[in-house]
């Protein structure tokens, strides 16, 4: 049982998206196009735009990206430049379960965003809960090649949304092991996946640095909708609650 405080990350797709989110108690500030897959990358005059609203409002929380799969930059161009102002830059492996060379490939991108940039970012690495589904790798096999490229953590997520939430596809037991082995390799855990809020008494046990929503985060509970503060308050207050109540008993 870990006892540390747990961060909440909110993904926000846009301007209008932020204030609703840090108001409520957002710690983390995740960019994040939702219409674009589980990792779904915005697009550049949008990341501009963000930054630019946090710049002027003063947001001084730390700010986190979503870059998509390993194999989208493969066959788009994109744009290798973010600002250091981002500090977690997330990429997810679907597809890449027959590859040989996946994590050669990982590291060549790492390496030319960063030298692009000029300068490191902290990388999350994102394992499925469904990988399978994903054609990914097991989460074991991403937290292994996590820990070997100087990776700051492990996002445990879940690749399509209509195939189960997190805990409908991991045990809290296989969680456990999985938390427990990251914490050893000096890994940051993070879990997302359509959580709600009654999922927050298992979460507390199980006890990630970080606690990722979207839908938990929007009105009706759909991911695609607005950012609601209430709705990130609520959560971030039971958040708050269940741990209180580990620490305490």
């Amino acid at each position: 049982m870990n006892l540390q405080h747990t961060q909440l990350l909110v993904s926000v797709r846009n301007c209008a998206e932020i204030a609703p989110a840090i108001t409520g108690g957002c710690e983390i500030l995740d960019f994040k196009d939702p219409a674009r897959g589980a990792l779904g990358q915005v697009d550049e005059s949008t990341l501009e735009m963000v930054l630019e609203y946090c710049q002027q409002s003063s947001v001084t929380i730390p700010l986190s990206m979503a870059l998509g799969e390993l194999c989208e930059w493969k066959t788009e161009q994109k744009s290798l430049k973010f600002p250091s102002e981002i500090a977690y830059l997330k990429l997810g492996f679907s597809q890449c379960s027959e590859s040989r060379l996946w994590v050669k490939e990982w590291r060549n991108l790492i390496q030319s965003i960063e030298e692009s940039s000029g300068h490191q970012h902290q990388w999350i690495a994102v394992a499925y809960a469904d990988w399978k589904r994903a054609d990914s790798l097991s989460p074991f096999e991403i937290l292994e090649a996590a820990s070997e490229n100087r990776c700051a953590g492990l996002l445990i997520d879940t690749f399509s949304k209509q195939n189960g939430r997190l805990l409908d596809l991991l045990s809290p037991d296989f969680l456990s092991e999985l938390i427990e082995l990251a914490r050893s390799r000096e890994l940051i855990v993070a879990l997302a996946g359509s959580l709600r809020i009654q999922d927050l008494e298992i979460l507390a046990d199980l006890g990630p640095d970080i606690i990722g929503i979207r839908g938990a985060a929007c009105l009706g509970h759909s991911r695609t909708s607005e950012i609601q503060e209430s709705a990130v308050r609520t959560f971030r207050k039971q958040m708050n609650f269940r741990q209180k109540s580990m620490q305490s008993g």
